[in-house]
């Protein structure tokens, strides 16, 4: 059975199962992996997020992230910890949507 792929630009395809988050950087966009790996891809965040649109799994926390939910490792005071240190935090208009995604 083959791994699943996404385009992201640049004759370039990933497994979304290796991503961890993606960042937008004005018209790129970066790409961080679990294994520490990042990439920057000249396509915009608002692309790559339609053609992630088929992954339930990841969720846009803020108008420059989309995160990985299942590399979250933990939720304190609203503050997002991933596997990896990192913190992030969710915005004040889609912070109910992803504590109700969480939740389930």
């Amino acid at each position: 059975m083959s791994q699943p792929s996404i385009f992201i630009g640049g004759r370039k395809t990933i497994n979304p199962d290796e991503v961890v988050r993606l960042q937008a950087d004005i018209n790129y966009t970066r790409i961080f992996f679990s294994d520490g790996k990042k990439i920057c891809v000249a396509t915009t965040l608002k692309e790559i997020e339609n053609r992630f649109q088929g992954y339930p799994k990841f969720f846009r926390i803020n108008k420059s992230v989309i995160i990985n939910i299942d590399c979250i490792k933990q939720i304190h005071e609203e503050q997002i910890i991933f596997q990896n240190g990192e913190t992030l935090k969710p915005s004040r208009r889609r912070k109910k949507a992803f504590f109700e995604i969480i939740n389930l």
